[in-house]
């Protein structure tokens, strides 16, 4: 028989046919809970999910019948996505977080269960989180999912306590100690970028690819954060422009170490209060910005192993999780 295990994020979603323990097929799609928020309903998005879903099935010359069970990771728990499910306390493991999905009849476009895995909270049960507590307070939709498929592949060994750093539009760490989710943090990392990049003077003066960072002007722009505060430093990137000091590929790097900077320096901050036995820090990512965070780690954090790590074309981390819960499934 046959699953399904879609990856569906804010703007895209990922389905992957498995047959047994090997993925088969993969289709795209360009559609996530932005366009439900957007549209004001999740028919958007459902539609698309339906669609891709359709598409493999007739790819692959299959029926709905010949599916036994889909799965989903990601957005779709969330208000836009397909239903609003709670996201489950810290620690977390792939028992965990197996037992804890949630199976949601979707009646008007799969009309089938589907095995929908909840994201991850530091809040515990029944805590009330206020003002004095909410710096502690993080979580994520999909990344844990990732953490447990890098545990099931020995990229973070279940021996070892390791810290994931997943960059994007909110940059996650997640500590994991002996194989299982023990605390998060989270960063609002890719949505500055974003506005810098689009809504401030800044937007001309920068690279809009994807370039390849350098190091000495990414530790640069980590100092001036650090010495003048954000603003300042913003400011003198600008400055760099005003008076022809540098070329538009230096100010990105510049950016790169203001922005990823604080990232670290949060890290920096966890490892020496809460997270003592970390040996190595995992980043996840194939693009050159993911550098930025790998080049400040080894210039604050020299004794930690830091090692940047994607997977081979047409899987992901995600896709290993699910199979790593399907594995436990067949073993129980």
């Amino acid at each position: 028989m046959y699953h399904i295990y879609i990856d569906s994020g804010t703007s895209n979603s990922k389905l992957y046919l498995v047959k047994g323990k090997q993925p088969v097929d993969t289709v795209i799609a360009n559609v996530g809970t932005k366009d439900s928020a957007i549209s004001g309903s999740n028919d958007v998005l459902l539609s698309g999910l339906k669609g891709i879903y359709e598409r493999v099935l007739e790819k692959n010359k299959l029926r709905d019948r010949d599916i036994e069970s889909i799965w989903l990771s990601g957005m779709v728990t969330n208000p836009f996505g397909i239903i609003e499910v709670e996201h489950i306390s810290t620690p977390v493991d792939g028992k965990k977080l197996l037992e804890q999905r949630y199976i949601h009849f979707e009646e008007r476009y799969f009309q089938r269960k589907l095995n929908l895995i909840p994201g991850v909270k530091t809040a515990q049960p029944g805590q009330v989180v206020t003002m004095e507590n909410i710096e502690k307070m993080n979580n994520v939709r999909g990344e844990e999912i990732e953490a447990i498929g890098m545990i099931a592949c020995g990229v973070i060994p279940k021996e070892q306590d390791c810290v994931m750093i997943s960059p994007g539009s909110h940059t996650h760490m997640l500590y994991v100690k002996k194989g299982i989710i023990t605390d998060i943090v989270s960063n609002f990392t890719g949505e500055l970028n974003y506005a810098i990049q689009k809504d401030t003077i800044l937007g001309g003066e920068l690279t809009q690819e994807d370039i390849f960072l350098t190091e000495e002007y990414v530790i640069q722009g980590y100092h001036m954060v650090k010495t003048y505060g954000l603003a300042r430093a913003l400011y003198i990137i600008h400055a760099t422009k005003v008076f022809g000091v540098c070329e538009n590929e230096i100010r990105n790097s510049l950016l790169s170490g203001i922005l990823s900077g604080g990232v670290i320096d949060m890290l920096k901050y966890k490892l020496e209060r809460d997270w003592n036995g970390v040996k190595k820090v995992v980043i996840i990512g194939g693009k050159n910005y993911i550098k930025g965070y790998e080049m400040i780690s080894r210039h604050i954090l020299p004794k930690i192993e830091v090692e940047i790590v994607s997977c081979k074309a047409g899987e992901s981390f995600g896709l290993y999780g699910y199979l790593e819960l399907a594995r436990i499934v067949e073993e129980d």
